[in-house]
């Protein structure tokens, strides 16, 4: 039997603008899109800076870093306006990312919120990212330390019957189950 790729997919949970102090961050670790390795969780602030240096000190703490072969992650921002520097997060860990969405990224209305919050400064944060392609199942894939063709093979190998990355999917059933008691939303 072949084995897949350990990809860590990462997601917050929901929160309530201006009531939340601080969001549940979950990691799910998985082998492929079939086996469910692992499990970690810690808390960021809403809106916080620091997210890109949160992330590095999180996962390289992890236990499982040693055997990461790619992290995904569910879009640039984290925990509201948290920027995360995608490059620097691969560079740091020396590790594939991919971040896998729905919807094509929308800076111009990333820019109004950061402005809006009186945040802007983290806007070229967002600008560095890397652009992001459309895959034949109509995702959204951008990705750093790794070639296009190797980002594809990871995302291919890490999904189920969803289109997301089972990582990814993971970790968002869990992080909202977290805060609401159970998951629910479009996954």
């Amino acid at each position: 039997m072949k084995r897949g790729p350990h990809v860590l997919g990462i997601d917050e949970g929901p929160f309530v603008k201006g009531q939340s102090e601080r969001v549940p961050v979950v990691g799910a670790l998985c082998e492929g899109a079939s086996l469910l390795e692992a499990v970690a969780r810690s808390d960021f602030p809403v809106d916080g800076a620091g997210a890109t240096e949160f992330l590095i000190e999180w996962i390289g703490a992890l236990r499982a870093a040693a055997s990461l072969q790619a992290i995904a992650l569910g879009g640039i921002t984290f925990a509201g306006l948290g920027i995360i520097d995608v490059r620097a997060l691969s560079d740091a860990l020396a590790t594939p990312v991919l971040v896998v969405t729905r919807r094509p990224p929308d800076n111009a209305r990333l820019q109004q919120a950061l402005a809006a919050a009186n945040l802007l400064e983290r806007f070229p944060i967002a600008e560095r990212s890397p652009a992001a392609l459309r895959t034949d199942d109509g995702l959204y894939l951008a990705h750093a330390g790794c070639d296009p063709e190797q980002a594809l093979e990871l995302l291919r190998a890490t999904q189920g019957k969803a289109k997301l990355p089972e990582p990814l999917r993971i970790a968002h059933l869990i992080a909202t189950a977290w805060v609401r008691g159970e998951s629910h939303g479009r996954v």
